[in-house]
């Protein structure tokens, strides 16, 4: 069951193509919300390798996986739980009418660390 579920997501995302991902608009409908909430908890864990290298980066390799593990699975955590309400409230207006991301950035590549929006 679990495969199949998968299989249909994943055929629902590679239908629906890149074009929100593309887009440059204030403006987002069911669909849109919907990938991005599939995207978003698939995802998620990306974050903890992402707070490690920018920790890294930014200070020293024992702080990166002390500290930057941490603050990876907390951003983890958070855009998961954002994906999760994308996905359940898809046809509702929640949390505005334009359907908006609930964290920023929208998702996990395009800059480092999520913040509430």
């Amino acid at each position: 069951m679990k495969k199949i579920t998968l299989g249909l997501l994943l055929a629902m995302l590679i239908l629906r193509g890149g074009s929100a991902l593309a887009e440059e608009t204030n403006q987002y409908d069911w669909g849109e919300k919907l990938q991005r909430g599939a995207l978003n908890i698939v995802t998620s864990p990306v974050e903890i390798a992402v707070g490690i290298h920018n920790t890294t980066e930014g200070k020293n390799i024992l702080i990166g996986w002390t500290f930057g593990l941490l603050k990876g699975l907390g951003n983890g955590f958070l855009r998961f739980g954002a994906g999760v309400v994308d996905l359940v409230t898809f046809p509702f207006n929640f949390p505005e009418e334009k359907k908006a991301p609930l964290i920023d950035p929208e998702y996990v590549w395009e800059k480092p660390g999520p913040q509430l929006v």
